[in-house]
């Protein structure tokens, strides 16, 4: 007995050490990167003559920009500076053309509206666009017809696939099902369907028709765009595109249709065309000093899920109150501000930091114009009717105003694995979101008419925010989602356009004209954020350790942070 218990203390020594070990290497390795930062971190100097700025589409241009102390790309920029230095190179006598990288294209539907349109305003200035790329789909092709000349290699092995659309949607009921898992959708809207692919087996006729509405609605806005690029008749390219002629094909098709320009190797093209000083969009520093103006329009960033608190996984972005009215606040307190753009791009998330967040955008006294991006559904759009305006590019998704809650049982999975789950419960509906207790008809009656109160509170604000009346809020209501072209109609959105749209119309209303400059608000990471999000994966793994402990495992039952609350979603 004295050697088991001497074993089992030897076990837990040498777990002890190896847990601190990590710590303490986890904690060394973020010195080292700091200091390695800090030290290599180079002057960078303006762009040399006759240079071409090159941008790489498989690189993600997010739209915030986090200054972290342990970012080894310091080179690294985020969609508006993209536009931005390209709006700057057209200025810049140093940059004689541009240069898009096509494969892997990451941008969005949005975000390819919003380059074309800048890409197209840099072409008035007779400096060449160029575009090259050896593997093409709808989004890779469209951005390139912005371009004066589309590249590829005249090799077969190009890959080609330029179709209508095709979305798979997996459902999940019959898994569910063999579990013994039971997941209650709760939703206010009938068009809300968030979720339903867990409780059915086919997708819902309300969730069909939204879908093919919307993608139906893009491939339009594809057709046209491509058409007006390639001057190339609109239904002669439709026909060919739906025909199948398109996919799994090569280079030549496409050059068959006119749809690219050039069969030609890169490097061959380069030297005709004597290109030799590329330089990254991301490093590029302007030949001349842009003016700088004591009026200043800020740019605030509402980018991703919208949380009550902050995820300690560095991977996570996520908005939330604490963070955004940090950065608002920063804008409001800054007397050369005049006005403040907040770029949108949440697909939604917690309804109640949702709620603190719109509050906090009304009570700003200076005016706030809101630019979304590709997605403001729900949460997302929740807090953009706060806004004085609401632009939106027509690919932009928003609406989605409903609410739904998942609440799955788990009760059968646990028989099923031997697992007796024990219940003490002292209070009607004390147990109303236990993981285990059957949902009745009371139970949820109950959630749903809690649910129903967010509504109703959500088509209030869209009502109070966008000047509508409440019976017409109703009606474009029910969870239904819109594309840009289709909220503006409705009265979701006041204008069709991007950021650079919205900040030009925000500095025209405040009679500032081209007398302003933009200064985006950037959310920075300190020293204690930085290092808890470093050694997050240890975290976790080593949690499992500490539950061996009986207090813990108490606490953790006491607060019932995991098991026993809503998932409350505003998502689309």
């Amino acid at each position: 007995m004295l050697l088991l218990r001497w074993i089992f203390n030897f076990l837990k020594f040498i777990i002890r050490e190896i847990s601190s070990m990590i710590i303490k290497f986890a904690f060394l390795l973020v010195l080292i990167i700091l200091a390695f930062n800090y030290f290599t971190k180079t002057k960078k100097s303006p762009i040399t003559k006759k240079s071409y700025l090159k941008i790489d589409l498989a690189k993600e241009f997010n739209e915030t920009l986090i200054q972290s102390p342990l970012n080894f790309n310091s080179k690294s920029i985020n969609f508006y500076q993209l536009l931005n230095n390209i709006s700057m190179a057209k200025e810049d006598s140093n940059v004689q053309g541009i240069i898009l990288f096509l494969d892997d294209n990451s941008l969005s539907r949005s975000q390819i509206d919003e380059l074309g349109e800048v890409l197209n305003e840099f072409k008035t200035s007779t400096k060449p666009v160029y575009s090259y790329g050896a593997m093409l789909d709808n989004n890779s092709l469209l951005i390139s017809s912005y371009t004066n000349e589309i590249i590829m290699p005249p090799a077969a092995s190009t890959a080609v696939n330029i179709t209508g659309y095709n979305k798979d949607i997996p459902y999940f009921k019959g898994l569910t099902e063999k579990l013994g898992i039971d997941v209650n959708v709760i939703h206010v809207g009938d068009f809300k369907t968030y979720g339903e692919n867990y409780t059915r087996s086919e997708m819902s006729e309300e969730n069909r028709s939204d879908l093919k509405r919307i993608l139906d609605k893009s491939y339009s806005f594809f057709l046209e765009d491509l058409s007006k690029n390639r001057s190339i008749e609109i239904n002669n390219l439709n026909s060919t595109i739906l025909s199948g002629e398109l996919m799994g094909e090569s280079s030549e098709s496409l050059k068959k249709y006119n749809l690219i320009s050039t069969l030609n190797y890169w490097e061959n093209f380069k030297k005709e065309k004597n290109i030799e000083n590329i330089t990254n969009i991301e490093e590029y520093i302007p030949s001349f000093k842009p003016t700088i103006s004591n009026n200043k329009i800020a740019v605030v960033y509402a980018d991703g899920e919208i949380n009550y608190t902050s995820s300690k996984n560095p991977t996570a972005s996520t908005i939330t109150p604490d963070k955004f009215i940090s950065a608002l606040e920063k804008a409001e307190k800054d007397d050369n501000v005049k006005g403040i753009v907040i770029r949108v791009n949440s697909p939604g998330g917690s309804a109640l930091a949702s709620d603190i967040i719109c509050n906090a955008i009304k009570n700003v006294e200076k005016p706030i114009y809101v630019s979304i991006g590709n997605v403001a559904a729900s949460g997302g759009y929740y807090i953009s009717t706060a806004a004085k305006k609401i632009f939106a590019d027509k690919n932009s998704i928003t609406g989605s105003i409903g609410v739904v809650s998942l609440i799955p049982n788990v009760k059968e999975l646990t028989n099923k694995i031997g697992i007796n789950m024990n219940d003490i419960s002292y209070g009607k509906y004390s147990d109303l979101y236990s993981l285990t207790a059957p949902m009745t008809p009371e139970r949820q009656e109950k959630i749903y008419n809690s649910n129903l109160k967010v509504y109703k509170e959500f088509l209030n604000k869209v009502a109070y925010g966008r000047n509508l009346p409440l019976e017409e809020v109703e009606k474009i209501a029910q969870g239904k989602v819109w594309l840009g072209d289709e909220a503006i109609k409705i009265g979701l959105i006041d204008s069709i356009g991007g950021i650079n749209a919205t900040i030009k119309t925000l500095a025209t209303d405040l009679n500032i004209n081209d007398n302003y400059s933009v200064t985006e608000i950037s959310y920075e990471e300190d020293l204690k954020t930085m290092f808890e999000s470093t050694i997050f994966p240890i975290q976790t793994f080593f949690s499992f350790k500490s539950l061996t402990k009986s207090e813990n495992l108490k606490n953790l039952i006491e607060n019932e942070d995991i098991f026993f609350k809503p998932i409350l979603y505003l998502s689309f």
